[in-house]
C-alpha cells in the first residue's frame, strides 16, 4: 500500500513528464475565456452604440412632429399627448434597430425591449414657461426681425430726449411757480410803487429845502427865508438886549419895536409852519421806503421759491431721461436750440444781486432821511432846527443856522438820489411780461384743444355705437390668468378738458415713456426683439378705418396685447390718446422754438400751448387716414406711422403682462393650450442582445461598473437617456 502511495506521488507530482501538456491545457482555457468575454464585449458595445443611435433617431422623429399652428407663430411644441409620443418613438426606434435585408451572418442582433420603452412630455418646460417661451420668440426674431427699422425709428425719437427734458421741467415747473411769480411781481410792483410815493413826498418839499429864492420877511416859504429872517429876529430878539429904559424911547422907538416883534413873532411862527410841513411828509416818505423794505424781503422769498422750485424740477428729471440720453446716437437735426426758448424759464429768476442793490439803495435812502439816535440824516437835522426855533432860537447864531440849512439840503438830495436809484435798478432789473394778447391766445388754445377733443370723442363714439368680440374678450381674459398674469391694463387716458392739466398729463406720460425706453435699451435688444415678435406676428388696426370690422379683435390685436383692455375698440382708442400725447409732446417742443413764442410770461407758454394743439390736430386726422408724418414738424425725414408710435410704446410698457396677453392671444389663435405644448422631451430606450459566452462573467463586469448595463438570463439589457429640446 506504502509502495502504490509512492508511485503516485512520484509519477503525477514529481515525475515531469507530460507537465507541458497540462500547462497548454491551462493557458487554452484562459484565452478561450479571454477570447469569449472580448466577443461578447465588443458585441455590447455596438449594440449600446445602436441603441443610441437609433434613440437619438426616433426622439429627433418624434418632435418633428410639432404643431403646426404654433409653427405659424414662430414658436414649436410637440403636437400630441404622452401616450402618443410614446407610441410614435417605440415604433422609430424598432425599425432603426431592425436588421438590414439578406440572410448574412449577425453579429449583433439588438432586439428592443417594447415593453420598458417610454417617453416623457416635460409640462415644466412647456411654452406656457415663460422663460422657455421668450427664448424660442428670440431665437426665431433674431434670424428674422427687421430689427434694424425699428431701431431707427427708436433712435430717432432718443434723439428728442434732451428738447423733451427741458420742455418737461418747463411744463412741470410754471404751475408750481406760477403764485410765486405773481406774488413777488405784486410785491415788486406795490415795492416800486412805495418807492415813487416816496420820492414824490420828497419831491414836494423840494422848493422848500432848496429854494434859494428869497421871500419878503416875515414869511417863511423855504429854508432860505429861515435862515435870512433869522438875521431880522435877532434884530427884535436880540440875545443880549440893550439895558435902556423904555421912558427914555421915544414913542416911535416904542411902535418901531413893537412892529419888529410883532414881525419877528409873525417869522417865527411862519418859520415853525415850515417846519411842521416838511417834516411830517418826510416822515411819511421814511415810512414808504420802510415798506419799500419789506416788501423787497417778501419779493426775494418768493423769488428764491421759484429758484428752488426751478431747480428741484430740473434735478427730478436727470434720473428719468439719463438712460435714454446715454443710449442717444443720434445725429438727427431736431430743428434748433430749445434752450433760448426754455431758458426764459431762468428769466422767472431775478438776479440775487438785483435784491441786494435795491435793498441797499432804499436802506441809504431810509439812513439819508433817518438815523437811531444821530442827527446826520434830515428828519433828525429838522426837528434839532424846529426844536432851536421853538426853544431858542435867539441864541443860535447865523452860521449854525446856515450849517443847518446845507445839511438839510444835503441830506434831502441824497435821499431822493438813492430812491431814483432803486427805482431805476427795478425798472431795468425785472423782465416784461407780454400781457397783451394773453386773453385772445387764452381763447385760441382752449380752441385748439376743443378741436382735439372733438375729434377723440367722435373716433369713440363711432366705436362704442358698435358691439362685439364680447365672447373673444371674455376667453382672453380668462386665459391670461391661466397663464398666471393678472386682469391688468396698460394706457393713458387723457381728460383734455383744461389746457394745462392736458399740457401736464402729457408731459407725464413721455416722463415715463423716456424712463422705460432708456431702461429697457440699456438692458439689451432682447426686448426689442420681442416687441418685433409681437408687431410681425399679430395684426394691429389698419387704416382708413370702416365699419365693424377696423375696431374688431381681429384687427387689433397688438392692441390688446399691449394695453389689455376687454372691450370693444377700447384698446384702439387707448393708443390714439397715447399717440395724441407724444404729438402734442413733440409739436409743443417745435412751438417754443418759434419766434412768435419768444416772448416772457404767460403768452409764452399759452400761445406754444395753442400752436402745439392745433398741429396736434392734423397729425391725429393723418395718423388716423393710416399716412405717415414727420417725426419731427418741418423734418421730411424720418417719417413715423401709426405702428411705429406702438412700437414706441410697447417699450414704454415694460410691466402690465404683455407676455401673457401674447400668450393667450396664441392661445385663442390656434386653440393650442399652452401649458401642454411641451418643448422638452426625455426618451428612455431599452434594448436586449444575446450573449454567446458565459453570462455570469459579464454580469461581474457589469456590477463592476466596466459595462453599462445588467444581464438577464442570457440577455445583456441595455438602456439609455435621450433628451431633446427645440
Amino acid at each position: 500500500m506504502k509502495k502504490g502511495i509512492k508511485k503516485f506521488i512520484h509519477k503525477f507530482i514529481m515525475d515531469d513528464k507530460g507537465a507541458v501538456s497540462i500547462y497548454l491545457i491551462i493557458i487554452t482555457l484562459l484565452l478561450f475565456l479571454f477570447n469569449a468575454v472580448l466577443i461578447d464585449y465588443a458585441r455590447i458595445l455596438v449594440a449600446e452604440r445602436q441603441t443610441e443611435q437609433a434613440a437619438k433617431v426616433a426622439l429627433r422623429s418624434t418632435m418633428s412632429s410639432y404643431n403646426q399652428g404654433l409653427q405659424d407663430k414662430g414658436l414649436f411644441a410637440f403636437d400630441g399627448d404622452q401616450g402618443q409620443s410614446s407610441e410614435l418613438f417605440k415604433k422609430v426606434f424598432a425599425k432603426n434597430l431592425e436588421p438590414g435585408d439578406g440572410e448574412g451572418f449577425k453579429f449583433v442582433d439588438v432586439q428592443p425591449e417594447e415593453s420598458e420603452i417610454t417617453t416623457e412630455l416635460n409640462l415644466n418646460r412647456s411654452l406656457a414657461n415663460k422663460d422657455v417661451f421668450k427664448n424660442q420668440v428670440l431665437e426665431e426674431m433674431k434670424y428674422k426681425a427687421p430689427i434694424e427699422i425699428g431701431e431707427s425709428i427708436i433712435e430717432s425719437f432718443l434723439a428728442l430726449s434732451d428738447d423733451m427734458e427741458e420742455v418737461s421741467v418747463y411744463t412741470d415747473v410754471i404751475k408750481d411757480i406760477e403764485g410765486d411769480v405773481d406774488d413777488r411781481e405784486q410785491n415788486l410792483d406795490d415795492l416800486e410803487a412805495s418807492l415813487k410815493s416816496a420820492k414824490e413826498k420828497l419831491d414836494s418839499i423840494q422848493s422848500k429845502i432848496h429854494s434859494e429864492s428869497r421871500t419878503a420877511y416875515p414869511a417863511v416859504n423855504n429854508l432860505e427865508d429861515l435862515y435870512w429872517g433869522h438875521l431880522e429876529y435877532i434884530k427884535a430878539y436880540p440875545k443880549d438886549p440893550p439895558k435902556e429904559d423904555d421912558e427914555e424911547k421915544t414913542d416911535e422907538e416904542k411902535e418901531k419895536e413893537k412892529e419888529d416883534k410883532e414881525e419877528a413873532d409873525k417869522y417865527h411862527k411862519n418859520a415853525l409852519e415850515l417846519l411842521n410841513d416838511i417834516i411830517p411828509i418826510a416822515k411819511e416818505a421814511k415810512e414808504d421806503l420802510d415798506q419799500a423794505l419789506e416788501l423787497l424781503g417778501e419779493a426775494k422769498e418768493n423769488n428764491d421759491s421759484i429758484s428752488r422750485k426751478i431747480s428741484e424740477a430740473k434735478d427730478s428729471k436727470g434720473d428719468i431721461y439719463d438712460n435714454a440720453q446715454g443710449e442717444n446716437n443720434s445725429d438727427l437735426d431736431t430743428g434748433g436750440d430749445l434752450s433760448e426758448a426754455t431758458g426764459s424759464l431762468d428769466d422767472y429768476v431775478l438776479d440775487e444781486g438785483l435784491f441786494t442793490d435795491v435793498e441797499d439803495e432804499i436802506q441809504k435812502g431810509i439812513d439819508s432821511l433817518s438815523k437811531q439816535s444821530r442827527s446826520d440824516a434830515l428828519i433828525p437835522k429838522l426837528e434839532e432846527v424846529k426844536s432851536a426855533v421853538q426853544n431858542d432860537f435867539k441864541n443860535r447864531n447865523k452860521n449854525g443856522i446856515k450849517s443847518d440849512l446845507v445839511n438839510s439840503r444835503t441830506y434831502h438830495e441824497t435821499s431822493i438820489e438813492h430812491i431814483q436809484n432803486a427805482i431805476d435798478l427795478l425798472e431795468n432789473g425785472r423782465s416784461e411780461f407780454k400781457d397783451d394778447e394773453l386773453e385772445e391766445e387764452n381763447d385760441r388754445a382752449d380752441d385748439e384743444l376743443g378741436d382735439v377733443k372733438d375729434q377723440m370723442d367722435e373716433w369713440t363714439g363711432a366705436y362704442k355705437e358698435i358691439t362685439g368680440d364680447a365672447d373673444t374678450y371674455i376667453e382672453l381674459s380668462e386665459l391670461v390668468l391661466i397663464y398666471e398674469g393678472a386682469i391688468q391694463s396698460n394706457g393713458e387716458s387723457f381728460e383734455l378738458e383744461d389746457k394745462d392739466d392736458t399740457a401736464d398729463q402729457a408731459m407725464n406720460f413721455i416722463d415715463t415713456m423716456f424712463q422705460n425706453i432708456g431702461e429697457q435699451l440699456i438692458n439689451g435688444r432682447d426686448e426689442l426683439y420681442f416687441n418685433e415678435y409681437i408687431l410681425t406676428r399679430f395684426s394691429s388696426h389698419t387704416f382708413p378705418t370702416g365699419g365693424t370690422s377696423g375696431y374688431t379683435f381681429d384687427n387689433n390685436q397688438v392692441e390688446y396685447i399691449l394695453y389689455g383692455f376687454d372691450s370693444f375698440g377700447a384698446n384702439y382708442m387707448a393708443a390714439l390718446s397715447e399717440i395724441f400725447a407724444v404729438r402734442f409732446a413733440i409739436n409743443f417742443v417745435d412751438a417754443l422754438k418759434r419766434p412768435r413764442s419768444k416772448v416772457f410770461g404767460p403768452y409764452f407758454w399759452v400761445a406754444a400751448l395753442g400752436d402745439a394743439f392745433m398741429q396736434t390736430s392734423d397729425d391725429m386726422y393723418y395718423i388716423t387716414q393710416g399716412t405717415t408724418i414727420s417725426l419731427i414738424p418741418g423734418k421730411n425725414k424720418p417719417q413715423i406711422s401709426y405702428k411705429d408710435h406702438l412700437r414706441l410704446f410697447l417699450l414704454a410698457h415694460p410691466e402690465g403682462k404683455t407676455t401673457e396677453r401674447v400668450m393667450a392671444v396664441i392661445d385663442n389663435d390656434t386653440g393650442t393650450d399652452l401649458r401642454t405644448a411641451s418643448t422638452y422631451t426625455t426618451a428612455t430606450a431599452k434594448s436586449s442582445v444575446n450573449l454567446w459566452f458565459l453570462p455570469g462573467l459579464t454580469k461581474m463586469l457589469g456590477e463592476a461598473d466596466i459595462l453599462e448595463g445588467n444581464v438577464e438570463g442570457n440577455k445583456f439589457i441595455i438602456e439609455k437617456e435621450i433628451n431633446y429640446s427645440y
